[in-house]
């Protein structure tokens, strides 16, 4: 499979729910959550990824469910899930996609980091190097929204 890229249309919308994201985070100072239903595709990996254990239980919402449907899980001042997992792909070259359990994210990488969203249940996530080689992720730290350790890294 082609590394995956984003359409102009969904783009634009991105742009337009930017702003939105930060509202439902609850803070303008970290980067806002950036996945979306419409960035994430079905994914067969054959790899084994890095195991991200699931203990958000203070969260109202999971990724599953009504909740996954309507993104509850992605709006921390509703009850959404807050706290994240620092992951790092150190050798990529040009770019590289993160997946988890059979998905795909499609917007690329540019950076060495990424902080997803460890949820309640936890799943396995994955690496896909430019070339479309599995890529070896390093856990870095866990933290939580609002605490401000990695503002500057993107949250998927």
């Amino acid at each position: 499979m082609e590394n995956p890229k984003l359409n102009i249309f969904f783009r634009l919308l991105d742009i337009c729910l930017h702003p939105v994201m930060y509202l439902l985070q609850g803070n303008f100072i970290e980067k806002p959550q950036e996945t979306h239903p419409w960035h994430v595709k079905k994914y067969k990996w054959k790899g084994r990824g890095i195991k991200i254990k699931g203990n958000d239980d203070l969260a109202k919402y999971s990724q599953s469910g009504i909740s996954k449907y309507l993104g509850l899980y992605h709006a921390p001042i509703l009850g959404g899930l807050r706290k994240y997992v620092v992951l790092e792909d150190s050798k990529f070259k040009k770019f590289w996609n993160v997946g988890w359990d059979g998905h795909i994210q499609v917007l690329r990488i540019y950076e060495p980091r990424i902080k997803l969203l460890v949820g309640k249940e936890g799943y396995n996530a994955h690496g896909l190097s430019d070339d479309r080689n599995e890529v070896k992720l390093s856990i870095i730290d866990f933290g939580k929204i609002g605490d401000g350790k990695y503002k500057n890294i993107r949250l998927f």
